[in-house]
């Protein structure tokens, strides 16, 4: 019997943001519970070329192409077709539109839409002329959250039907570190100071080959509310983790004087910041919309207090385990780093609330959904084997 073939879009696995992170860490775990199915993982360049060669049902093609357009629409269909391809799964939104494969992607955002100033015109006039008709081509999709979902059905016209909410998940080496040794080299590497705050933040859209602002960062509300917190009597520093963050602000307007108490470590990578997460007071975002909020999910699985916006998917998430913020509000934000300092009962409070939430969190549970979507498409040989043996005995 053929196994099932499922071909993977899987160029966004070369970015080293959080859909980077999506992609791999949800890749893996298909690959290992679906033995059932053959995997053919495209990509764009071979930076990743190596990424699953410990897995025995996935074969990685590298197919290079100048435009990403042409890539999906032209490399991919007949590439999924050579392979005889029986899906195609894109990680990100994008489908070959005139492929007659079925196909299946994931619903990051609806950011475009809600915060269209986030975005030059180009990108959301692309936006709204081809994310409905991805909608439409999609056979199923996967969402990241049921707000992602909400806002695509009021501006998308996404036929909610055709959508399973999976969510993502913190990786598995988030969580408490006990081991004071490796936090103190971390902290030294990293020129840490000893009580702080932390935040995680980027200036730039990722995935783009030229960079280019990203005005939903929000940090400069940010970095004007902790100048406030300490103006009322706040004494932690802040951390501030990302790419370009410092060079950002200041070519905004911010000089050595509004940076008291703010410490820019550059980018730390994914296997990293989780020693930054067990180091904090606490932690802080403030961006203005997160469809799922991953460094939330991290923070709680590390047992860090998070203070998070209340706008897109953070309230779903954090189910009351994190302070919300108005993030278009300096003093909210200010308000509410002066609470978690002030309050070491709040804060021990929210760690055990984040522990027992992130538990609904996992990357087992983001396959399997993924896989029940597959499988009401095409079954798995497995799965046909299953339900003819259920069949049988219910003949019996």
């Amino acid at each position: 019997m053929k196994l099932r073939t499922i071909c993977i879009m899987g160029r966004l696995l070369d970015q080293e943001d959080g859909l980077g992170v999506y992609s791999s860490h949800l890749l893996r775990r298909l690959f290992a519970m679906d033995r059932d199915s053959r995997y053919v993982v495209l990509l764009r360049s071979d930076k990743c070329a190596d990424l699953f060669d410990s897995y025995p049902n996935v074969q990685t093609r590298v197919i290079p192409s100048r435009s990403k357009l042409w890539w999906d629409q032209v490399t991919v269909p007949l590439a999924a077709s050579r392979a005889g391809a029986d899906i195609i799964f894109n990680p990100k939104f994008s489908l070959p539109l005139l492929s007659r494969i079925p196909g299946v992607f994931v619903l990051h955002g609806s950011d475009w839409y809600v915060n269209p100033d986030n975005y030059s015109k180009w990108d959301n006039l692309y936006i709204r002329m081809m994310m409905p008709l991805y909608c439409r081509k999609a056979t199923r999709l996967l969402a990241i959250s049921n707000v992602v979902v909400d806002d695509l059905v009021q501006y998308a016209h996404l036929e909610r039907s055709k959508v399973t909410v999976s969510y993502a998940a913190p990786a598995p080496h988030f969580r408490p570190v006990e081991d004071r040794t490796r936090l103190r080299e971390f902290a030294e590497r990293y020129r840490l100071p000893e009580r702080f705050i932390l935040t995680v933040g980027r200036v730039y859209h990722t995935g783009s080959d030229q960079p280019v602002e990203y005005p939903g960062g929000n940090n400069e509300k940010l970095m004007r509310a902790y100048q406030r917190y300490r103006t009322a009597g706040g004494k932690l520093d802040l951390v501030v983790a990302g790419r370009d963050i410092d060079r950002y602000l200041r070519s905004h307007g911010f000089g050595d004087r509004d940076f008291e108490g703010v410490h820019f470590t550059g980018f730390i990578p994914n296997e990293e910041i989780v020693k930054a997460y067990n180091l904090a007071e606490f932690f802080v975002l403030a961006t203005l919309y997160e469809s799922f909020c991953l460094p939330l999910v991290e923070a709680m699985a590390c047992g860090c207090p998070a203070v998070v916006p209340n706008t897109g998917g953070c309230p779903e998430i954090a189910q009351g385990a994190a302070r919300l913020i108005d993030p278009r509000s300096v003093q909210e934000i200010a308000d509410g780093l002066l609470a978690l300092e002030r309050s070491p009962e709040l804060r021990l409070q929210m760690r055990s609330a984040g522990l027992e939430r992130v538990k609904m969190f996992s990357w087992d549970q983001t396959a399997r959904k993924t896989l029940e979507v597959f499988d009401a498409i095409i079954p798995r040989n497995g799965s046909l084997e299953k339900r003819f043996r259920t069949e049988l005995m219910n003949n019996a």
